[in-house]
Formats: C-alpha cells, sequence, structure tokens
C-alpha cells in the first residue's frame, strides 16, 4: 500500500488533525456492524440449536448462550495479539486495514451459511480474530494524530471517540431485530458487514492524511517478536479459555505446554540476535533474578550505594535496573494492576449478559406497547439499545451531578467509584432476578420492568468500565500502557468464560443463575473494596 511517510504530528496544528474524521466514521460503521450482529446472536443461535435437535428450548438457549459469552470472550482476549501485531510488527494502520478485511470476511460468511453451525462458528471465528486484533490499534492510532499543539484536544476527541461507540451501537440493537423478522437473517448479518466494509474503504481513503507511527522494532525481529507473542499467547490464555471445548485433558495439557515453551525458545532466539526491554524481558530477567537470590544482592547493593529510586520499592525489580528504573518498575506495577483487575472480571460476567440471559428474559416478557394509540411490539434483542441510549445519558449527568454531589461528604477516587459500580451490578442482577421469580409464578410482567435493571447496570457501568480505562492508563508506567491496556480487555474475557461455566451447571434455572451472579458480584465488590483500600496509587504520565 502506497504511503506517504509521515511518522510525525504536524506539532504546529492547532485543530483537529486531518484524519481523525476517517478514523472517527471508520469506528462507528465498525460498532454498528458489531452490535449489530451482536445483538441478534443470541436469538438465531438458539433457533439453530433447536433445528439440529436440541432436547428442548431450555437447553438450546443454554447451548446459544455458552457460544455468544466464548465468542465476547474471543473478541476481548485476541487485543493481545492485535496490539503485538501493531506495535512490533506491522503498525497501527497496516494492522487495522488487514484485520478489518478479515472482520468484512466473517461478517460474510455469516450471510451467506446462517442456518449452518459450522459456518457460524467459522464466521464468528473471523469476527473475533478480526474485531478483536483492531480493538487495542483504533483508539491509540487516534491519539498519534496530536502533536503539542492540539493536545489539549485530546481529551474531546475520546469523548467523541466514546459517543460514536454508543450512538452505531443505539440504532445497531434497534435496527438489526427488525431486518432479521422482515427480510430474514442472511440480510440482518449481511448489512452490517456492508458497513464494515465502507467503513474499512473510508479508513483507506484517509491513508495519506494520517500520522503512521512505524512498529519497533519491525523487520525480522518483529517477525520473532509477533510469532513468540503468538505462541505465548496461545500457551497462557488462548487455549486455557477456548481448548478445553475441543482438547481431551492430556491433550490439553501437551499444547498449554508446547506453545509456552515454543513462546520462550523463539524469545531466546530474539534476544540472541537483539537484547529487548519490553515487559517479557525486565519481567523474565526480574523473575530469574528472584528466583536465584540475585535480586537480594543487587537491592544490598544498592542500599550500600545509598540509591533510590522507583524501582528499588518493588519487591524483585532492582535486578532489572539495567533496563531503566521505570521499565524495571514495570513488572511490579503490572503486577499490582492485575490484583485490581482480576476482581473486575466478575462485573463484566454480568454486564455482558445483557446480550444472552437477558434477552432470553425478555422473550417469556409482555412486549406490546399502545403509546397514544400506537401500539407495537418491542422484539426481545431491541431492548439491549436502553444500554447505550442510557450511557449517553448518564456521563453528563455523573459527571455534572452525581459524582460532584457524593464528592461533597466522601472524596470520590477512581477505585471508590469502581467499588461503588461493582455493588450497582450486583444489585442490578437482584432486580433480575426478582423479576425473573414473578415470570416463574406465572404472572405476566411487561418488558418495560426491565429499564429498571437496565438503568442499574449502565449507571454500574459508567463507574466501571470508563473509570478503569482512566485508572488503567495511569497506573502503568509510559512503556508499559499497551499491555496494561491488553490486561484490561482480557478481564471482559475471563468474565465471559466465567458465564460459559456457570452455563453448563444442571438445574441451575434462569431466576437461581441471576441470583448466584448477584452474589458473586457482591463478593468480590467486598474484596475489591478491601485491596483499593490498600492500593498504593502511582500516577505515571506520558
Amino acid at each position: 500500500m502506497d504511503l506517504v511517510a509521515k511518522t510525525e504530528p504536524d506539532h504546529d496544528l492547532t485543530g483537529y488533525p486531518p484524519g481523525v474524521p476517517y478514523i472517527i466514521a471508520n469506528e462507528g460503521c465498525e460498532r454498528f456492524s458489531f452490535y449489530g450482529m451482536k445483538t441478534i446472536l443470541q436469538v438465531h443461535l438458539t433457533t439453530l440449536f433447536v433445528a439440529v435437535g436440541a432436547a428442548n428450548t431450555v437447553l438450546a438457549e443454554e447451548e446459544a448462550q455458552k457460544v455468544v459469552h466464548l465468542f465476547i470472550a474471543a473478541v476481548y482476549a485476541f487485543p493481545m495479539i492485535g496490539a503485538i501485531i501493531a506495535d512490533r510488527l506491522l503498525g497501527k494502520y497496516q494492522t487495522i486495514i488487514w484485520l478489518s478485511l478479515l472482520y468484512c470476511a466473517g461478517h460474510g460468511v455469516l450471510a451467506v451459511a446462517e442456518n449452518s453451525l459450522p459456518g457460524m462458528y467459522l464466521g464468528l471465528a473471523l469476527i473475533a480474530v478480526g474485531a478483536g486484533g483492531i480493538k487495542p490499534c483504533v483508539s491509540a492510532h487516534v491519539g498519534d494524530q496530536f502533536g503539542r499543539g492540539n493536545w489539549n484536544l485530546i481529551p474531546r476527541i475520546f469523548q467523541i471517540f466514546y459517543f460514536i461507540i454508543n450512538f452505531g451501537s443505539f440504532f445497531a440493537t434497534l435496527l438489526i431485530p427488525v431486518l432479521r423478522v422482515r427480510y430474514g437473517t442472511a440480510v440482518a448479518f449481511g448489512l452490517p458487514g456492508v458497513l464494515m466494509l465502507i467503513a474499512t474503504i473510508y479508513f483507506w481513503m484517509g491513508r495519506h492524511k494520517f500520522v503512521h507511527v512505524q512498529p519497533r522494532p519491525g523487520g525480522k525481529l518483529g517477525i520473532l517478536d509477533t510469532l513468540s507473542g503468538s505462541a505465548l499467547f496461545l500457551g497462557l490464555i488462548g487455549l486455557p479459555l477456548f481448548g478445553t471445548a475441543f482438547l481431551t485433558g492430556g491433550e490439553f495439557a501437551v499444547a498449554v505446554v508446547g506453545f509456552t515453551v515454543l513462546g520462550l525458545w523463539i524469545f531466546k532466539i530474539r534476544q540472541r540476535r537483539a537484547q529487548d526491554d519490553g515487559f517479557l524481558a525486565v519481567f523474565l530477567h526480574a523473575l530469574g533474578a528472584l528466583l536465584s537470590g540475585a535480586n537480594k544482592t543487587a537491592k544490598e547493593a544498592a542500599l550500600g550505594r545509598g540509591e533510590s529510586g522507583i524501582a528499588r520499592n518493588s519487591f524483585f525489580a532492582d535486578a532489572a535496573r539495567r533496563f531503566g528504573s521505570e521499565a524495571a518498575a514495570g513488572p511490579a506495577a503490572v503486577l499490582r494492576i492485575i490484583s485490581i483487575f482480576f476482581l473486575v472480571s466478575v462485573f463484566w460476567a454480568l454486564f455482558d449478559q445483557h446480550a444472552s440471559t437477558w434477552i432470553r428474559q425478555a422473550t417469556r416478557m409482555n412486549r406490546d406497547f399502545d403509546i397514544l394509540g400506537w401500539s407495537f411490539t418491542v422484539l426481545p434483542s431491541q431492548i439491549g439499545a436502553l444500554n447505550p441510549l442510557m450511557v449517553m445519558l448518564l456521563i453528563p449527568i455523573n459527571t455534572y451531578f452525581i459524582y460532584p454531589a457524593i464528592n461533597r461528604f466522601w472524596p470520590l477516587t477512581a477505585l471508590r467509584k469502581m467499588t461503588l459500580g461493582m455493588f450497582a451490578a450486583s444489585f442490578a442482577f437482584v432486580t433480575v432476578a426478582l423479576i425473573q421469580q414473578t415470570i416463574d409464578g406465572g404472572q405476566n410482567m411487561h418488558v418495560s420492568w426491565q429499564v429498571i435493571p437496565y438503568l442499574i447496570i449502565t449507571q454500574a457501568e459508567v463507574m466501571v468500565s470508563i473509570t478503569g480505562l482512566e485508572f488503567a492508563y495511569t497506573q502503568a508506567p509510559a512503556r508499559m500502557k499497551s499491555t496494561i491496556m491488553g490486561l484490561w480487555l482480557l478481564c471482559v474475557a475471563l468474565g465471559n468464560k466465567l458465564v460459559v461455566l456457570l452455563t453448563g451447571f444442571k438445574g441451575l434455572d434462569l431466576a437461581d443463575f441471576f441470583w448466584v451472579f448477584a452474589a458473586l458480584m457482591a463478593v468480590a465488590g467486598v474484596l475489591f473494596a478491601l485491596r483499593a483500600r490498600f492500593y498504593e496509587t502511582q500516577d505515571y504520565t506520558q
């Protein structure tokens, strides 16, 4: 692809960079594509499982639920690979272009093979790799366009970015279920694919206006980094998340060990060619020093010389001081943040169920409306449009009213916001469980009752998701910010895997399923509050 070699932003520019409209438009179309496809996934897969001989509708719903959450888990696990490819080998622009084409191919497969389970699996796999791969690249790419002169516009552009995501999601959730009913599933899956193709072409049209930050190191070393990172991803993350679905116990163990050893072996070859000073290199060096006792020796030597610095306070970072104090502090910072992120995974297990179990509940409710003589019936998949609509409304309400009111009585730090959000998520599942119990008792419940849990879970999202992104960014050393953002997205994958595991429990009806997650979230909220109480906040600015 012919590219103008523009690798740095114009630092004299005070307005918006010329490439921004292409990125924003691409993101809006891509999010319409993704959420449009996802909103009908639970309903469509249920019909497929019924068609292939599921014992009953409830069993078909549960099988569909497993596939939906495995798919979401894959979408949020693959950013680890996308980030490696973009940062180390191809650069963000090339990664976005090529994986977007894979994304479009996935939509094409869904549109032509919508009545085949193997076809659905193939299409979803292609979309998971494509959507997941570009996820860590697009927001970073828009940030790359700004220089010193217009750096003050960064907060505003990310507000626009978050708005366009929810704008695309809102209209997709309303429109695509209607298209499925009126014109069939092929059209409902095909239209998001067409929009994704248009988004990709429009993004390509902006190629000469973008700032293209070059990958480092690129070339042969970049290939080795990508191969090593991909093998380690499969061994340590990919197979543990997805391998048990198609591998026996012995095969699974061999595959996990094999890919992990292969990744470390390739990384060793890479280090022989040129020493890397990224997260993996620093972490393995520091871990080896800790196990061998060299860290203690290094710390005693540093104390003897009267040295100070951020790395010196880490339990194993002193032995890695040869990488520089900030790089040496990275592994310890990552481990601290993981202790926070791990508990947030339970939140995502609850939140993403508005694409599965909450749709299952809506199918059992009265969905007829009569407003001023206008009668209509809402489809189960359309109820999810409440979430992006409420996000767009709640962000300014929280910013200008709720947060300032709480701050008057209780200083509202990032971790305190997240703690409140996690308890709110638990309460949302208490309300949805009570609704389900009423339905199971034989009462005809109107779907408008779901507005209550949607409002509560969306408030939880605003407090946990948006605040968590800010927390992840500020708590990571500059060289580790991409790694931390990938780990944040990985929490979403772990949460969805938890849903898959609990879906497999026999005899757990929908109401009990909701109560289990309400309890899990309450326990995770308590543990999170305790961990937050003793977390030492850092502030690593760029």
